[in-house]
């Protein structure tokens, strides 16, 4: 579990806010990390409490919120959303899921093009050879888990 925090807009004004992501603890684009800020430093920006964010909602959120104007991903933010993905994969086989839907990868990287990325095939393939994934490439199903990451 990491804490975060977030600075937001509400009404026209700004407001911080904290968050505690479980299976996370790198940094992420737009959020800071908290686990090692003074309690004064929360405090001054008006920090009192940290809400629990699930995993699974964190992967929802958009990813193209903090992308670069032209569209393309930064080389941390393609491994920041491979590491998720890895942590997301690893939550379905703990559930007794199996397949990874495209619409997932899909939201994890924005859109296609980064599907086609060389870090994404280079671990999508390295997955695929130590057994544990298979590429599929159906919508429902793009990759099935059939083994640990």
């Amino acid at each position: 579990m990491a804490r975060y925090i977030q600075r937001i807009t509400l009404l026209g004004r700004q407001k911080w806010i904290g968050w505690e992501i479980d299976g996370v603890g790198t940094e992420i684009p737009g959020l800071i990390l908290a686990d090692e800020l003074p309690e004064e430093d929360l405090r001054s920006r008006g920090v009192k409490e940290f809400k629990h964010l699930p995993f699974e909602t964190f992967l929802e959120m958009n990813p193209e919120a903090n992308q670069p104007q032209d569209g393309s991903l930064l080389d941390e933010d393609v491994e920041f959303r491979l590491d998720a993905l890895q942590v997301g994969i690893d939550r379905l086989r703990g559930r007794g899921e199996d397949a990874v839907p495209k619409a997932l990868l899909m939201h994890m990287f924005g859109n296609a093009v980064h599907l086609n990325h060389p870090r994404v095939i280079k671990r999508l393939q390295e997955w695929e050879q130590r057994g544990a994934v298979e590429f599929v490439g159906r919508d429902e199903c793009y990759l099935r888990i059939v083994g640990k990451l």
